[in-house]
């Protein structure tokens, strides 16, 4: 009997809450799936999962069940990894969740760079801006910057993110360049929630790293960085974004960036969070490490030393 065989199928058809769902992943029947927990229930002596019309949900036994069952094939699948890295590349799938603006410029660049040096390792990325749950996406690593709420998840800081002031040249020569911090409650200002804890004020640093809030406001939020940035190209007003969102665009002088004298932007630190400390996937482990390796400067944000994994 293939006992974490039918740990797999259980934790699957609880996480889609369907047999036929399940079945389309491992590529066999519903009846097949349905089986194998059949016979999990059996030897158990204790029913895993109530059956409806309508679909499956766990009992109370099988909420016991699937979450040390999750905990085991995670122990499986690391050692397994850990074994197969002893004499070759890592190997299989990386699933990586992170903000879509960070994702694009930052990441997809450096994880082609990282599946041309692995080529039996497949990467999935998704974008999120909020934090999904890691065991019911089947996700290994999430990327997150700011501090980190509470969480059951391992965070380890991988980067930093520099803020940078900017907006178009139609704007300012519309609205005037701000030379005083307090000047910006004089402009339409474009404001990026998922970047602001506070949708009127925005954070900045003085010559002794305290922080100053300054208010803010305009006509124009979104919660995605994206959005923010293209609307500060047509001109609508003054954005407060990670400096890796823009970085072709100031090249190219689409964006200016705005200075202030004794006080500058805030720098955000970058975290990856995965799901345990202990027996840590090697391809979770080689891929991070590639990452502070390769993250600089010239991306629009700053390495950090940080300890091998």
């Amino acid at each position: 009997m293939d006992k974490l065989g039918y740990m797999r199928t259980l934790v699957t058809v609880a996480k889609l809450g369907s047999f036929s769902f399940a079945a389309r992943e491992f590529g066999v029947t519903p009846g097949m799936m349905s089986k194998q927990v059949k016979q999990l229930e059996d030897i158990l002596g204790a029913r895993l999962l109530h059956r409806t019309t309508r679909g499956v949900s766990l009992t109370d036994a099988g909420e016991l069940y699937v979450d040390e069952a999750i905990r085991i094939l995670q122990k499986v699948e690391d050692i397994e990894g850990s074994v197969s890295a002893l004499s070759a590349g890592p190997r299989g799938v990386l699933r990586v969740s992170s903000p879509p603006s960070f994702g694009r410029t930052v990441l997809t660049p450096i994880i082609s760079d990282f599946v041309h040096a692995n080529p039996e390792l497949r990467i999935e990325l998704g974008f999120q801006d909020d934090e999904p749950n890691v065991v019911a996406s089947r996700l290994d690593v999430i990327f997150r910057l700011g501090q980190l709420r509470d969480s059951s998840l391992v965070g380890k800081q991988v980067g930093t993110a520099p803020f940078v002031v900017c907006a178009a040249p139609s704007y300012l020569e519309q609205a005037g360049y701000p030379k005083y911090l307090a000047e910006l409650s004089q402009h339409n200002c474009v404001v990026d929630g998922s970047m602001q804890r506070e949708s009127d004020s925005w954070s900045f640093l003085d010559d002794k790293q305290t922080v100053v809030a300054q208010t803010v406001g305009g006509n124009f939020f979104s919660y995605n960085t994206g959005a923010i940035v293209e609307a500060t190209i047509k001109g609508l007003g003054i954005a407060y974004v990670p400096t890796y969102a823009v970085v072709g665009e100031l090249l190219s002088k689409e964006l200016v960036e705005i200075s202030f004298d004794n006080i500058k932007p805030k720098v955000e630190p970058l975290y990856a969070l995965y799901a345990s400390r202990e027996h840590i996937a090697a391809k979770i482990r080689k891929f991070l490490d590639f990452f502070t390796a390769n993250v600089g400067s010239d991306s629009g944000m700053l390495g950090v030393i940080v300890p091998s994994l």
